[in-house]
């Protein structure tokens, strides 16, 4: 008897850890299904909890506001397009053409240093010895390519965040039904914390996002930059991504300031710190008090991590994920052994 009740336990062993195997290879094997998935689940979030929150507000049902919180975006950036498209457009065509004079301007200043200068020798040999290295088309196909899937997996998104948001009871309750009966209640719990975690992270970044792009164009207006508009514009979008964003808005601010002067590059230099140390030190506490601050050297590792796995899209979505992360673990793990700590010290 003992023999055989070994023997099912084992093979219970086996099979779930098979499973798990089975299961983190599929994750990762399908890593950049899985990361647009969670984007759809992120702006689903975004609709449903908008259309709440203006339920509760207004007393009037969500199903009511749910197509509406659907359509204000599109309407919104409709309406921006309009109003504002000319001159984005315009402001954009000028930074492009402006590219290669300030690059050419940088490597100018550099090629003055003499060490610099016979790497920048150096770096014209190996170029012509490797002539993938000089082929500029390889570089705009794969930019063209990647802008095409990404604007392909976008749209994917949204159209699942769409069906989430219609039905989302219909999607939790599925997900429930394979936990067993006795875990149902926490799983829940934990699906809601989850979503309320996210959803105030989300809205969080949405509010920080256009207080930086305010604060970038105002600025850079202020310092007689011509592009500011879409300098500024550039700076909310890449704020979404943490670490990274920033220092990556700041490269085509520098190279269109730096043909004004040093001067101006210095002034703009200080202008996005500054605005890099509002938005991290007063705005992101202020804005996210309700839950818990995201460990900036945590975000980056996985940054790191799932960009070596997935790309960009990893780069993205590591934020949000890693606010998933944090509340699964403190629900889970961090609750259950304070709970062994104080049972322990009574």
């Amino acid at each position: 008897m003992n023999s055989k009740l070994v023997a099912k336990r084992t093979l219970v062993q086996v099979v779930t850890i098979v499973a798990v195997v089975l299961f983190t290879w599929l994750i990762i094997e399908n890593s950049k299904v899985f990361l647009i998935a969670f984007g759809g689940i992120l702006i689903a979030i975004m609709f449903s909890g908008s259309a709440r929150w203006l339920a509760k507000k207004t007393n009037i049902t969500t199903k009511i506001w749910l197509p509406i919180s659907m359509l204000a975006p599109v309407l919104l950036l409709g309406l921006l397009m309009t109003y504002a498209a000319p001159k984005i457009s315009t402001q954009a065509n000028e930074l492009v053409d402006r590219m290669p004079e300030a690059l050419e301007y940088v490597r100018g200043q550099f090629t003055e240093f003499s060490s610099i200068g016979k790497f920048s020798d150096n770096l014209d040999k190996i170029t012509d010895y490797d002539p993938k290295m000089s082929t500029v088309m390889n570089a705009v196909s794969g930019l063209l390519s990647s802008t095409i899937n990404g604007l392909g997996n976008f749209v994917f998104a949204i159209i699942l965040a769409i069906f989430l948001s219609i039905n989302p009871k219909w999607y939790v309750d599925g997900s429930l039904n394979l936990v067993p009966p006795q875990y149902q209640n926490k799983a829940r719990d934990l699906l809601m914390c989850c979503e309320t975690a996210l959803a105030n992270w989300l809205l969080a970044k949405l509010a920080s996002m256009i207080m930086v792009g305010l604060f970038t164009t105002i600025g850079l207006w202020a310092l007689g930059i011509d592009l500011a508009l879409i300098l500024g514009i550039i700076a909310a979008l890449l704020s979404f991504i943490p670490n990274l964003g920033p220092l990556l808005a700041f490269i085509p601010a520098a190279l269109v300031s730096i043909l004004t002067g040093v001067d101006t590059l210095l002034y703009v230099s200080i202008l996005y710190a500054g605005i890099q140390i509002v938005e991290s030190y007063i705005l992101t506490p202020i804005l996210q008090a309700e839950i818990a601050s995201l460990p900036p050297a945590l975000v980056l590792l996985v940054q790191v991590l799932l960009a070596s796995m997935v790309g960009m899209a990893g780069v993205l979505l590591a934020a949000p994920l890693t606010v998933l992360v944090i509340v699964v673990t403190n629900q889970l793990y961090v609750k259950r052994l304070q709970g062994y700590t104080e049972q322990g010290n009574s």
